[in-house]
């Protein structure tokens, strides 16, 4: 089959890597056509068409924890049954890597090399058997233009394209092969969008319109695939747009169907959006004002933190949920106002049932709960004028590492707030978010210099008490006092604990 030769940059063509030259090798030995496909072809042409070598290893072959992956297509004679599954256990066998069966039915499986030292990658390497038999099928079923790209080792200076990825590579554009191929796997409907930002690419009207069409079939795809593919998407940096995209087709309630409901509340004098459009408004917003954080506020949020999903991905998938108990708690008072009263505890409790449904991990759940839990607080602590040092410190105290993202997430949600009941206050309360984010690094530095004046172990002797809650709430109690200066030595310290007034139950 002919192929449109591509002058790959040195170091960039996926056939200079080692594993790819042994598994050809591999599968010529055993009497089978192995191809690479899928997005080690793909980056590998995007830096072949940039004219420069980027610098960095291309995300499609570096996993989320620094793993290589490739894909190959396998094609062999009719006679010899699931070729691909059983190339991948020679493989395993040869390479010493770890087999996954992943797929009997359709002929797929995965070998995982395992890195020989701590600094070198993982290789996850996919191998699925050639569709209707050809490669010319099997590239037809593939999801999207640009990664229906194919690479035949006897060509190693070519690239097969029929279905124009080069061209829709070139010009940034995500063209699905066919429409049956969003059918026949669902999930491409969301991983249409994952491409879109990460190739900084532009969906072409057609396939957008298969996309809306779609839409609804993402409810059949299993929640843990669902959560990896919006992961992705969310940790890229320039979402906004698409995820405005996805809330106008329908697709962000199939992924979270708890903003089914938040379409049914109307704007209202602090709110100049519905609900709904409120919280997908908040992305546009945080990603506008980010950039102009301080760096601590950045380097934060760009830390992972569960696998596949780093703090600012969170923030962004929290600021999208942050009201979803405002539904339940919606009242219109006599005199027209809207309320909202326990939104924020309610929403804190509805994401740990959507958080199982989704198959977060236990820090993911935490961390968003948290940021829902305690969205309003920022706000609230200006409501009636400058907050005390007390207050303050509490705060700071009470959300700890969580702070930077808390106010990442409370400056989207007040840019998304535009009524015009707000706009008297609003160049206050702004400043008062500045203020309230400054003063955290001052906080942090101020604690480190606290002497320690109690234990847990001094709180019990003093007031012969068994361990439980209530010492943790004293020494919390004591941090306070001694942050604004009432408590300064340890004598003082003793005559805070012997005055508190522990529960009748202790």
């Amino acid at each position: 089959m002919l192929g449109t030769k591509v002058s790959f940059l040195p170091g960039r063509s996926p056939l200079e890597a080692d594993v790819v030259r042994q598994i050809f090798a591999i599968a010529q030995a055993e009497g089978v056509k192995a191809y690479l496909v899928g997005g080690a072809v793909r980056d590998a042409v995007l830096a072949a068409q940039s004219l420069t070598d980027i610098g960095q290893t291309p995300k499609s072959l570096k996993g989320e924890a620094g793993a290589l992956d490739f894909d190959f297509s396998v094609l062999a004679d009719a006679a010899i049954k699931d070729p691909a599954i059983s190339l991948a256990r020679i493989v395993a066998e040869k390479l010493d890597g770890h087999f996954v069966l992943l797929d009997q039915l359709n002929d797929i499986a995965r070998v995982v090399l395992m890195p020989i030292v701590d600094s070198a990658p993982s290789i996850y390497i996919d191998f699925a058997g050639c569709v209707g038999g050809s490669l010319e099928l099997d590239i037809l079923r593939r999801d999207f233009t640009v990664n229906a790209m194919v690479i035949d080792p006897d060509f190693a200076d070519q690239v097969i394209d029929l279905t124009g990825g080069l061209e829709d590579l070139q010009n940034k554009i995500i063209r699905a092969v066919s429409e049956d191929v969003l059918i026949d796997d669902p999930l491409r409907v969301l991983r249409a969008y994952r491409f879109a930002a990460y190739l900084g690419a532009e969906i072409e009207p057609i396939t957008r319109g298969y996309l809306k069409q779609h839409a609804k079939l993402l409810g059949q795809v299993a929640r843990e695939r669902i959560s990896y593919e919006f992961f992705t998407l969310m940790n890229c940096q320039k979402v906004a747009h698409l995820v405005v995209e996805m809330g106008q087709i329908g697709l962000l309630e199939e992924i979270y169907p708890e903003l089914k409901d938040c379409r049914k509340v109307t704007a209202n004098s602090f709110h100049h959006l519905a609900l709904f459009d409120h919280s997908v408004e908040t992305i546009p917003q945080l990603e506008k004002r980010f950039e102009a954080l301080p760096d601590w506020v950045q380097q934060s949020a760009n830390l992972p933190l569960a696998p596949g999903v780093t703090r600012l991905a969170a923030t962004k998938i929290a600021a999208l949920l942050h009201d979803i108990g405002k539904p339940d708690t919606w009242e219109i008072t006599p005199e027209g106002r809207h309320t909202f009263i326990g939104h924020d505890k309610l929403g804190a409790e509805m994401i740990r049932p959507l958080a199982e449904r989704e198959k977060w991990s236990k820090t993911m759940t935490r961390f968003v709960e948290r940021l829902v839990l305690w969205h309003l607080r920022p706000g609230h602590l200006f409501h009636t004028g400058a907050p005390t040092p007390k207050a303050l410190n509490r705060f700071y105290r009470t959300v700890g590492a969580e702070v930077p993202e808390l106010m990442i997430l409370a400056f989207a949600d007040f840019g998304a707030t535009c009524g015009a009941g707000l706009a008297a206050e609003r160049d206050r309360l702004e400043q008062c978010l500045v203020e309230l984010m400054n003063g955290y690094p001052t906080y942090i530095e101020a604690s480190k210099k606290l002497p320690k004046l109690m234990d847990g172990a001094d709180v019990m002797r003093i007031l012969g008490v068994k361990p439980g809650p209530i010492i943790g709430e004293i020494l919390n109690s004591l941090t306070e006092a001694q942050e604004i200066k009432e408590v300064v030595n340890v004598a003082q310290a003793e005559a805070f604990v012997r005055s508190y007034k522990a529960p009748e139950n202790q």
